[in-house]
């Protein structure tokens, strides 16, 4: 392993608070992931001092939303137009590694012999499938500006959101916005130049940051019945501690941070919706989007100045059609927590409460 990656993943476990003794085997799996992939590593940071990523040819679109209200559903939906590209979990997983192509293949090889899954999106691991921007700059770029070590060290959750989402200063935001457009030039760059389709949910907060840095980007926010998100994310997080995360955080910790989280983050996008110029933000519900897909697309598109949906959007809706996004059941006692936590939430975006 480079002494770089271990000098790196050190700093950021001994802020984080270091790791547990029982998650020792997924720090080490960690460190293994890195120590294989040195060598490519390092020919790959020679290839691009050669040969850097050339610069975005167009402001990215952002797709906002909070954890689990289908964002990775509509980026990859927007990631399919012909124009466009996307993260993917090989690009933002393997960021350090992904101009060998070659890679994606073999690993896709071994996920199907193996029969992995990719346990937060319930279906076969394939590492074409979208994955945050985010991601990319934890595991694949080691940054030390991505919120998502807050997943990897669970108890040290609040204080990464307070620091790289809630609360930026300007150098903060500054060396952030710096990594993240590494990672969007390399993503571009990947796929001959298009612009690229950027999905992270710590985003939903950072809107003037991100005007300031690509004042023509386009955003798409998603918004999704509350109850659902709740559900949904508690799944999330029921995932990352069991096959993530390298700390252990109990369930009433996480039952606050999610109901925390949700109020803040969507706080703050009410604040800021206000500061896109008009043509550059556009709003779109869930649940409209999985009945009418090409009209809920049509209008995105039309909205955004971006012309007509492409067939390949079309075709991409199609093929997802029959999916059936999970029902939850919301005890009496909970829903009335969340409702009353939530309400600006709820009188925002009046709606069906489909959960």
């Amino acid at each position: 392993m480079s002494r770089w990656a271990w000098l790196r993943l050190a700093r950021i476990a001994r802020r984080c608070g270091g790791v547990d003794l029982s998650r020792l085997p997924r720090a080490l799996r960690l460190l293994l992931r890195y120590g294989l992939l040195a060598p490519l590593r390092w020919a790959q940071r020679r290839r691009l001092a050669q040969h850097p990523s050339p610069a975005l040819g167009e402001d990215p679109v952002f797709v906002l939303g909070h954890w689990r209200s289908g964002t990775t559903y509509l980026q990859q939906l927007l990631g399919a137009d012909p124009r466009h590209t996307t993260s993917t979990l090989f690009t933002s997983l393997f960021a350090d590694v992904s101009t060998f192509r070659w890679l994606e293949g073999a690993m896709n090889a071994v996920a199907k012999a193996l029969g992995l899954r990719h346990p937060i999106q319930r279906q076969a691991l394939q590492l074409g499938l979208p994955a945050e921007a985010d991601i990319g700059l934890c595991l694949g770029l080691l940054s030390e500006h991505a919120y998502t070590w807050g997943h990897v060290f669970p108890r040290a959750f609040p204080a990464w959101l307070e620091t790289h989402v809630f609360q930026l200063t300007p150098g903060v935001a500054g060396r952030w916005l710096d990594d993240y457009e590494r990672l969007m030039r390399r993503v571009s760059a990947l796929a001959g130049g298009k612009r690229v389709v950027v999905k992270s949910p710590g985003d939903t907060a950072r809107i003037p940051w991100l005007l300031e840095r690509y004042p023509s980007a386009r955003f798409v926010y998603l918004h999704r019945d509350p109850l659902a998100v709740y559900h949904s994310t508690r799944y999330l997080w029921s995932v990352i501690r069991s096959e993530y995360g390298l700390q252990r955080v109990d369930d009433a910790t996480v039952h606050r941070w999610i109901v925390d989280t949700y109020a803040r983050l969507l706080r703050r996008y009410l604040r800021d919706r206000a500061r896109v110029p008009a043509g550059q933000l556009v709003e779109l519900r869930f649940e409209a989007l999985r009945r009418d897909g090409p009209g809920a697309l049509a209008g995105v598109y039309d909205a955004l100045g971006l012309g007509p949906v492409p067939e390949a959007v079309l075709a991409e809706l199609r093929a997802s059609a029959s999916h059936t996004p999970t029902r939850y059941d919301t005890a009496p006692a909970l829903e009335h927590e969340l409702r009353d936590a939530w309400a600006f939430a709820f009188a925002a975006w009046p709606e069906e409460t489909a959960a």
